[in-house]
């Protein structure tokens, strides 16, 4: 008679597991089924002599049964971890800092401090772990500094410091300590790159590092 292992239940609920902790989208869980299904092992008993065979591309027999199925289980969830992580599209850093910092502009919280020097700003920013500079980008332009807050990009806390053209548009400038392994790789100024610039949710974003900071210039597009 035909009976399932204890073993095959087991990695079914491994697999379950992993499906629920890594949040699967419906292309990867198709994936995740079809590697199943190729991959099926079926465990016979014969009942004259109650010894176990896998049905697998190598038979095993005996006491090497349990190591088989294991060690396929194991081999799945290897290959499919694998094709999740390096199959499916890498998010797009830089995008996902315009984002944010163009919906915190948008919102256009109250200044925590009004001032237009950067020495205040310097002062009343304690909290952070870097000191607030000035700009050579936004130094250029023909704008008036109206003051700060706090703000966070990506989970870190950051500057926020805003200006005020002569028209009356407001820009914001967004700075935070550079780390390239949270934010990626983002134009420096000092290696003669020029921002890169960004247009998201009606709002133009430039990105670069200056000074050993993240730097982002946010205003609406006109």
């Amino acid at each position: 008679m035909n009976k399932r292992p204890k073993g095959q239940s087991s990695f079914k609920q491994s697999a379950k597991t992993f499906i629920e902790q890594e949040s699967l989208d419906e292309e990867q869980l198709l994936k995740f089924e079809m590697l199943l299904t190729s991959q099926e092992v079926e465990i016979t008993t014969d009942s004259s002599s109650e010894e176990q065979v896998i049905s697998s591309p190598v038979t095993k027999r005996g006491g090497r049964a349990w190591y088989g199925l294991s060690a396929l289980a194991a081999s799945l969830v290897l290959v499919f971890m694998l094709s999740v992580n390096y199959l499916s599209p890498v998010p797009d850093l830089s995008l996902q800092i315009a984002e944010e910092v163009a919906m915190n502009h948008i919102k256009m919280k109250p200044l925590e401090l009004r001032t237009d020097k950067i020495k205040p700003l310097r002062d009343y920013f304690t909290e952070l772990d870097f000191s607030v500079v000035g700009s050579s980008i936004i130094s250029q332009q023909n704008i008036n500094m109206l003051g700060g807050r706090y703000c966070s990009i990506q989970g870190v806390s950051a500057a926020q410091i805003r200006y005020e053209t002569d028209t009356g548009q407001r820009v914001t400038l967004y700075e935070v300590g550079y780390d390239v392994q949270r934010y990626g790789d983002i134009p420096q100024l000092e290696l003669g790159e020029a921002p890169l610039s960004l247009d998201v949710k009606g709002i133009n974003v430039s990105i670069w590092v200056e000074k050993g900071l993240l730097m982002a210039a946010v205003k609406s597009i006109e």
